[in-house]
């Protein structure tokens, strides 16, 4: 039988490898194909969020614009190196003034 898995965190590096402290499974991954699959498959085993380092957030659009109207996964993306890209940040920015009209921030 497959583990369920609820929350989820892909990054290319070992850094997201600090995930697993709090019990977070977690997936090292560069290829961009792996990356798409492994979404995939979390997605068919329920997995309602996922954690994506900024590096590969950024090299897989088609992919997130797949789950982008799902209501899950939830994917967000993490900074795991020094100089981040701010995409978290902006997603995050976008989510709320989504949900409440306007930018708070």
């Amino acid at each position: 039988m497959q583990e369920k898995i609820s929350i989820a965190a892909i990054g290319s590096n070992d850094t997201i490898l600090l995930f697993n402290a709090v019990g977070i499974k977690t997936f090292v991954l560069t290829d961009v194909n792996a990356v798409d699959r492994t979404i995939f498959e979390l997605t068919n085993q329920k997995c309602r969020i996922i954690y994506l380092s900024e590096d590969l957030y950024l090299k897989i659009p088609e992919t997130l614009e797949k789950y982008k109207s799902a209501v899950y996964p939830i994917i967000i993306p993490i900074p795991t190196k020094e100089d981040s890209e701010g995409i978290g940040l902006k997603k995050i920015r976008e989510n709320v003034e989504k949900a409440i009209g306007f930018d708070i921030f």
